[in-house]
């Protein structure tokens, strides 16, 4: 456009044959507000041509192109390991074995919970790593791993139990009253069968800080108390857990 061109200029580039300079300087402003053009000039006015730059369409096309490989070539997450790997230590964990093989009661961790809730499993996390890590394996105590087919790496988890009374687990009865308890195992105390690796369901009736000389009796409420109870000590042998029959 001819922007910045006074009038004088403009007129003049009109090349009028017949016109003098002075003419044109006398019409440049119309005699009324009709809105007619001025009679015998003419004034051209550029038109504005879009300039396409080569190639643009070209680079679109690269640049998405790029855009979807970059998409592509992001690697794609394993959600259940990434669920184990926000796993800390300090975290608690509403979970428990079944007792049916290696079963969890979830396919990767929960959400952490209160320490002090009340579940039937419950696990305090006290470390956590990768395939090197050992855990303890102590009684109550266990570890979780999982090995990710996509990044094949393993996390694992270690874990200690917390015994909420009045839950089940699922344990071995070989006779003569001789119990070994599925420490890692919860069960609904009224279930009408269990897992063919064991045939018993025992309750928690208490848990105890555990005296020097730590045997079943302690389990007794009062010395009227006749239920038959068994004994585990668990934390390093500072807690000592109480069983009974839940039917009792």
């Amino acid at each position: 456009m001819l922007v910045g061109c006074d009038r004088k200029n403009r007129d003049t580039a009109s090349h009028q044959p017949s016109t003098s300079q002075h003419e044109i300087t006398s019409s440049a402003e119309p005699n009324d507000s009709s809105g007619d053009d001025e009679p015998g000039i003419t004034i051209e006015v550029p038109i504005e041509v879009p300039i396409e730059v080569g190639g643009d369409s070209d680079n679109n096309e690269q640049d998405s192109g790029s855009e979807q490989n970059s998409e592509a070539e992001e690697p794609e997450h394993d959600p259940t390991e990434d669920a184990f790997r926000s796993v800390s230590a300090g975290d608690c964990l509403p979970i428990y074995r079944t007792g049916y093989g290696d079963d969890w009661s979830q396919p990767k961790p929960p959400e952490p919970v209160s320490c002090r809730g009340n579940y039937a499993g419950l696990f305090y996390v006290t470390q956590t790593g990768g395939s090197g890590l050992i855990c303890p394996n102590g009684l109550a105590e266990d570890s979780w791993r999982y090995s990710s087919a996509m990044s094949r790496q393993t996390t694992t988890l270690c874990l200690r139990r917390i015994w909420v009374k009045n839950y089940c687990v699922l344990a071995v009865d070989s006779g003569n009253q001789n119990l070994s308890f599925g420490l890692s195992t919860a069960v609904g105390c009224n279930a009408d069968r269990v897992p063919k690796s064991y045939n018993r369901i025992m309750v928690v009736s208490d848990v105890y800080r555990a005296p020097p000389d730590a045997h079943a009796d302690h389990c007794k409420k009062n010395q009227y108390d006749n239920s038959v109870y068994w004994m585990v000590l668990v934390s390093g042998g500072e807690d000592m857990v109480c069983f009974t029959d839940p039917n009792t």
